[in-house]
């Protein structure tokens, strides 16, 4: 199965929005199979984005169920949550690396220095603010 970029900031932004003491059990999100979503929330857990848990139901494959994102997760969607800033980052990350990785989208320039590069100005950040 290959790894999903917008299922994976679809699945944080979801499991940011849990209350405190709920569980995220995929279902289906957005088309995706109930398969690639477990699948994706595995990979998350694995790269400490969220913390989960393993559920072994006796009639199928183990479930990964989110509890909730972790620091490094909070901080890996403070830098995707615009739609904007994630298009843009997409766009240079397979512009100049030819695909999408944690470490791309973690190095990647901020929004202020990526709009900079895209004709706005020193002084003029996101939503045209200006900056003095």
């Amino acid at each position: 199965m290959k790894r999903d970029w917008e299922l994976i900031r679809e699945l944080l932004l979801q499991i940011e929005a849990l209350e405190t003491g709920h569980h995220f059990y995929p279902q289906q999100v957005a088309g995706h199979t109930a398969e690639s979503v477990s699948y994706h929330i595995h990979l998350m857990c694995q790269a400490n984005l969220i913390e989960c848990s393993q559920h072994h139901p006796w009639n199928g494959a183990p479930v990964s169920i989110a509890n909730g994102l972790t620091l490094t997760g909070h901080d890996l969607l403070d830098g995707i949550r615009e739609d904007s800033l994630w298009e843009a980052k997409k766009a240079y990350l397979q512009a100049r690396a030819g695909g999408i990785t944690y470490e791309g989208l973690k190095n990647a320039p901020t929004a202020d220095s990526m709009l900079y590069a895209a004709g706005r100005g020193a002084d003029e950040g996101l939503n045209g603010h200006v900056y003095n």
